[in-house]
């Protein structure tokens, strides 16, 4: 498994930027789990570019994808 992070410059932007933290075995899998929690805020990061990509190897509890979100505020 693997974090996938997103944040900074035109993440979840509202007045701030906010931040998307997916876990995951790919970044397609990642996508599909940040789209099932918040499946609106598609279009509002580059999704094909995570600023982090770290390699958990075995996760333990974590067997499948899972995300968590926040939009930027003001």
């Amino acid at each position: 498994m693997k974090i996938f992070v997103w944040e900074g410059d035109g993440v979840l932007t509202d007045y701030t930027n906010g931040m998307i933290v997916a876990i995951a075995a790919d970044l397609e899998s990642a996508l599909l789990a940040i789209e099932a929690k918040c499946d609106y805020c598609m279009q509002s990061f580059p999704n094909h570019k995570p600023a982090q990509v770290v390699e958990l190897g075995d996760c333990g509890g974590y067997s499948k994808p899972d995300a968590w979100v926040c939009y930027g505020g003001g």
